[in-house]
């Protein structure tokens, strides 16, 4: 019998963790698999994937975007190619919505099939490995500060009100981007280089990215006024923001970025302190199970 590491995020605010555990231990014993089941620790569990990689044959990760972003580190930085299969467990879940996975935790546990996976791609930054995207300003800074408390409680409305009080007050700053023969140096407030189309559960903030093209999406946002953000707020959720004059819309497979004047950035949702970056492109990355919605 095949063996299934199933790490679960014991902070995610799923709910109903016994019964997420439950559903998982048998769907995966009526496919062969032998579930070990594992719960994330607050130092993180590189040492759980290092110690049951030598003899797992799939990975199920039940969190949110920072457990999979997690994950995908661990698996590019210890150079382990094992397919997973992710349970959307956490609160915006960007990466699921990218990769049409049911957001249902427990229907998702209940409908996981492992015969079929894909390969998609996954981002380096530097020399560490992240799931999506890297952001830049303060409005996804702000998001990456909400309580973990407060998200389990108000769920993705925790992040409309952070991002609203956000909104009102952002700090411009000057960016430098590089992207293959292009380089320029530009006011900014907010600056995204996503791999996929879903960031801050907007399912259709960059509709053309798709989670195997080969491409990172870049997204800069100049100094807006109170008209334009109200503007920009409705082409964000109509899948339309990069029609706005003052956002520019690149595509590369490697993009440089820089800055003085900043002190975080966000990498798939969790705050960190800001560094110049090379962000690329790892083509199939990831190997993943199909579970798509119907």
């Amino acid at each position: 019998m095949k063996k299934a590491l199933v790490i679960i995020n014991k902070t995610a605010g799923m709910g109903k963790k016994a019964q997420l555990e439950n559903t998982l231990i048998r769907n995966l014993k009526s496919q062969d698999y032998e579930p070990v089941i594992r719960y994330t620790e607050a130092a993180g569990f590189k040492h759980i994937i290092q110690e049951h990689a030598p003899d797992t044959d799939l990975i199920v990760a039940a969190g949110g975007d920072g457990t999979i972003s997690e994950l995908v580190s661990i698996l590019g930085k210890e150079n382990i190619n094992i397919p997973i299969a992710v349970i959307p467990a956490g609160t915006v879940n960007d990466f699921a919505r990218a990769n049409n996975i049911l957001l249902n935790p427990i229907t998702a546990a209940k409908d996981l099939d492992i015969s079929v996976t894909k390969t998609i791609d996954t981002i380096k930054i530097n020399n560490t490995y992240a799931g999506y995207m890297v952001a830049f300003g303060n409005f996804m800074a702000s998001f990456a500060k909400v309580n973990s408390s407060v998200k389990n409680k108000v769920g993705r409305g925790a992040y409309l009100i952070r991002g609203i009080r956000t909104l009102i007050k952002l700090n411009p700053y000057r960016i430098h981007i590089k992207i293959d023969k292009l380089e320029m140096e530009v006011d900014s407030v907010f600056t995204l280089v996503s791999k996929i189309s879903s960031v801050g559960s907007l399912e259709k903030l960059l509709p053309e990215a798709k989670p195997y093209d080969g491409l990172l999406h870049i997204l800069n946002i100049e100094p807006i006024n109170i008209k334009e953000i109200v503007q920009l707020i409705y082409l964000a959720f109509t899948g339309n923001i990069t029609k706005h004059p003052k956002v520019m819309y690149l595509t590369a497979e490697q993009a440089e970025v820089r800055t003085e004047n900043l002190k975080e950035m966000n990498i798939d949702g969790n705050l960190y302190d800001y560094k110049d970056v090379t962000v690329s492109v790892v083509k199939d990355g990831l190997t993943l199970t199909d579970n798509q919605k119907n």
